[in-house]
């Protein structure tokens, strides 16, 4: 009966934390091209660097290097719904973020 119990206490346990682990932390950010945002409104340009103290090797392996989810959630909280990337590497990210209200 116990063992029955702790089965069910893990199943309920792991579901939610599964499901609340997306992998689009950004819905409403879209990464566009400079031709999809003529009609936008521009907010601004977000410039972010890596944690120099992160190590760096092999990133391509990561989804988010650390400048570029840094970008990300700048561009999220200041309401964005178009990212235009103007550089993305592993030591730094910059990026022109739109509002479109279509």
């Amino acid at each position: 009966m116990l063992r029955n119990e702790l089965k069910m206490w893990i199943i309920l346990t792991a579901i939610p934390l599964l499901v609340a682990c997306t992998q689009n932390r950004f819905p409403n950010l879209v990464i566009a091209e400079e031709g999809m945002v003529n009609t936008c409104h521009y907010l601004d340009t977000i410039s972010e660097t890596a944690d120099p103290g992160k190590a760096i090797t092999n990133y391509k392996y990561y989804k988010y290097s650390d400048g570029e989810l840094k970008v990300l959630e700048r561009a999220d909280r200041m309401g964005a719904t178009h990212l235009v990337w103007l550089y993305n590497h592993a030591v730094g990210s910059s990026g022109s973020a739109y509002r479109c209200d279509e």
